[in-house]
């Protein structure tokens, strides 16, 4: 059991380091105010003068190759995650008994409908599909609407977002830090009430 929670802190630690890697690669883009997507040439097909294209073109290799090693590190981070709850589950410790009651019921209120690609909440580990249990302090017993997770969202800016989602029958947690980003919004998800 111990052995499966240091590696899941060291998942942690792993995943952390990549997305400050990847945040640092994105400042690149953003003093050059431009995307992933965005040409480097201009219309004669000479490269753009008005951005550095070498740092460019780097930034956006290495965030290709970062987001792989990421997407890489959640796929095993969710895989010990599986087997950490089945060892709970299977009654090796009452340690789990704190986790269950701090979600309080389990019943999903919204389901995630679309996740963009380098966003906040991609960079998390949320995926299209994934069941809200809880979010912030809302949950199935207190959630009115989508203004809920928007005034949760308002006062998280900045600062560590505890998300619940039920995926494939498990319970996993999901830590998205909302802040501005490249695209719309704090966190780059979309999701309909249930």
């Amino acid at each position: 059991m111990e052995k499966q929670r240091q590696r899941l802190m060291k998942l942690d630690s792993t995943k952390r380091e990549i997305e400050n890697k990847i945040a640092a690669e994105k400042a690149i883009l953003d003093a050059n105010n431009v995307g992933m997507d965005e040409p480097l040439v201009d219309n004669e097909g000479f490269p753009r003068s008005d951005i550095d294209v070498y740092k460019v073109r780097h930034a956006r290799h290495n965030i290709i190759c970062l987001m792989n090693d990421h997407k890489a590190i959640m796929r095993d981070a969710e895989n010990a995650l599986h087997s950490f709850h089945g060892s709970l589950a299977s009654g090796h410790t009452s340690a789990g008994n704190g986790l269950a009651e701090s979600l309080g019921p389990e019943k999903p209120f919204a389901v995630v409908t679309d996740v963009e690609e380098g966003s906040p909440a991609q960079i998390a580990g949320l995926r299209s599909d994934d069941m809200i249990v809880k979010f912030g302090s809302v949950n199935n017993e207190n959630f009115k609407n989508v203004n809920d997770i928007a005034a949760v969202v308002r006062h998280s800016v900045g600062k560590p977002l505890n998300i619940f989602v039920k995926r494939r029958n498990s319970i996993l947690p999901v830590v998205i830090t909302p802040k501005p980003w490249a695209g719309k919004g704090m966190l780059g998800f979309k999701f309909n009430p249930l």
